[in-house]
């Protein structure tokens, strides 16, 4: 059997219902993995499942505010009763706000950290919670983002948040590797829009949403069984630094 296959693999992705968190559902989905999309708005949920093929493709849906840390079980659970148990998290739901640093509501400032650091972090625990009961491993995935790494004075509540989701994700992996979890992040840079059907050709292309899933699809299988606490840069044609 390939160690690339996601067959049978029970996934959970917040942010499922559209965007990035679509792309990525829609890659394991065709690996034959099994997934429950969660996300606030049950309308997309209901959208998202259908075009992905519902029950009969093994989409299963959960709405619930992820920012709630007493959902944090009650998701994971979800995914125990409808899917049978948690082989994979991918942390994707995200916020970003592009604020003047001086200007920065804190409403703003604590709603991208809630949303980008304290939620995965609750869903991590409770999905490594359940891993560890199930036995036999396990691999979270996180979404930071190139602002994880690199800093941008117009977004300093995301760069907070990303940069601590990689510290995060690196501390996880360690606290977890006697258990065979492993933990990783994916530091996306700026990314095509509408693009779960294609890839890039190169790195003087735009990152495609394709090309990250396939990333996260890696990072999720078997293939990747001794990797844990990276952070891998899938920049594409972003420039760390301004051009002159």
């Amino acid at each position: 059997m390939s160690l690339n296959t996601l067959k049978d693999k029970k996934v959970i992705i917040t942010g499922g219902s559209q965007g990035l968190g679509y792309a990525i559902a829609r890659r394991l989905l065709g690996e034959e993995a099994t997934v429950l999309l969660v996300s606030r708005s049950e309308d997309k949920l209901r959208e998202a499942a259908k075009s992905l093929g519902g029950a009969d493709r093994g989409v299963s849906t959960h709405s619930a505010d992820i920012c709630d840390p007493s959902k944090a079980a009650e998701i994971v659970d979800r995914s125990v009763q409808e899917l049978g148990g948690l082989d994979v998290l991918v942390n994707c739901a995200g916020v970003f706000v592009w604020r003047n640093a001086l200007e920065l509501p804190a409403e703003d400032f604590d709603r991208t950290i809630a949303t980008n650091l304290s939620a995965p972090f609750y869903l991590s625990q409770a999905a490594a919670r359940t891993m560890v009961e199930q036995g036999g491993g396990g691999s979270i995935v996180n979404v930071s983002s190139i602002h994880g790494k690199v800093p941008d004075p117009n977004v300093v509540a995301h760069c907070a948040s990303k940069f601590g989701l990689i510290g995060m994700s690196k501390s996880l992996a360690e606290a977890l590797r006697e258990h065979d979890i492993r933990v990783n992040a994916i530091c996306p840079g700026a990314i095509e829009p509408e693009s779960a059907d294609r890839y890039s050709v190169g790195p003087k292309e735009k990152t495609t949403q394709a090309d990250i899933a396939r990333i996260v699809s890696y990072l999720a299988s078997d293939a990747s069984r001794s990797m844990t606490g990276a952070a891998i840069d899938i920049y594409g044609n972003t420039h760390t630094a301004i051009q002159a």
